[in-house]
């Protein structure tokens, strides 16, 4: 009982929709060049940003999944059938589509300081695109792919926005998301939500995935 209830209170927490809050506490909160130069030329951006983000990624995409649920659109808040994450999976790409063009759009007005976050931003996008393309035909795990990629794409931020003032503090997250990647997928397991296949399926995807595009740092 108590090991079900932690893995449920893990699946609630790591839920895929606050991916990006995560992120972005992490990455902002790391000393770098770019955020140093960032809060000096705007100290007040940080929580607004926040905020807004909340707004697009956890609120808006929280509220869409209570409404089709209200509406039996879907059967369950956790969405467990394959075919009814279709429809969830399309209107947060919509959302995410719209948060990643507001944030490049920051981004150019701000001296390009987002520029190593934005392709994590867009990584999250392609990620979202791929999941839903291959949920049409096959369930792969949405909680270890998100987490995964939360892991990738934030190691590869801490080696390509240099220098960092604190590289004790970079190892210890990075660690931190490394254990994280297994908990999260171990109760997947254990709640059965999901196969051993298609959890390992959504770590190689989200983390190869995440991890490439921001140690390349490529973004459109």
């Amino acid at each position: 009982l108590a090991m079900t209830i932690f893995s449920k209170s893990v699946a609630i927490i790591f839920h895929p929709v606050f991916t990006a809050i995560y992120s972005y506490i992490i990455y902002f909160n790391i000393q770098n060049i770019y955020n140093q130069m960032l809060f000096l030329a705007a100290p007040k951006i940080y929580w607004a940003l926040l905020f807004f983000l909340f707004l697009m990624v956890v609120f808006f995409p929280l509220v869409t999944i209570y409404i089709m649920y209200r509406n039996k659109t879907i059967s369950s808040m956790s969405i467990p059938i394959r075919k009814e994450r279709l429809p969830v999976l399309i209107l947060i790409s919509i959302y995410y589509l719209m948060t990643y063009y507001i944030f490049r759009y920051w981004n150019s007005t701000l001296l390009n300081l987002f520029h190593p976050y934005l392709s994590f931003l867009f990584a999250g996008l392609v990620l979202i695109f791929t999941l839903t393309a291959i949920t049409y035909f096959w369930k792969i795990s949405l909680h270890s792919s998100s987490i995964s990629a939360l892991c990738g794409g934030m190691m590869a931020e801490t080696l390509v926005a240099q220098p960092v003032t604190s590289q004790d503090q970079v190892f210890y997250i990075n660690m931190a998301l490394l254990v994280l990647v297994g908990i999260v997928c171990f109760s997947r397991l254990y709640l059965k939500a999901h196969t051993v296949s298609q959890t390992i399926a959504g770590i190689v995807l989200g983390f190869s995935l995440a991890f490439s595009l921001v140690f390349f740092q490529i973004y459109i």
